[in-house]
């Protein structure tokens, strides 16, 4: 699979999150160096998690995170109608209602609007 970062347009390395990290966390990693972006994988498969972030992004997704998930981790919602929110409240298909694929405008758009939702 070949993922190509979005800052730079060049291929990502694939590598292990051993050679990554230095430590052996049961996944790999697509990284661009030089962006300072990377994106982590299903296991130790090659699907990544979402899509290359550079330290902003990654920043930003964090922050939706954390408004975000205490909809379903709080047991207010089920996993399934929180996303189906996301999904309403960003006007976006089922596929691309993911943090992890999200862009630092996408993230600040879905943090506004959750705090709206949440009363906060």
């Amino acid at each position: 699979m070949k993922v190509i970062c979005p800052y730079c347009n060049k291929e990502a390395v694939f590598m292990s999150t051993k050679e990554f990290y230095g430590k052996d966390y049961g996944s790999n990693v697509y990284s661009c160096k030089p962006c300072d972006a990377y994106v982590g994988t299903h296991g130790k498969g090659k699907t990544p998690l979402g899509t290359l972030a550079n330290r902003e992004t990654r920043e930003y997704r964090k922050r939706a995170h954390s408004l975000f998930d205490p909809l379903w981790k709080g047991k207010k919602m089920n996993r399934t109608k929180a996303y189906k929110l996301m999904q309403d409240l960003m006007n976006l298909p089922p596929e691309e209602a993911h943090i992890g694929m999200f862009t630092v405008d996408q993230c600040k758009e879905l943090i506004d609007k959750i705090k709206v939702y949440r009363g906060i």
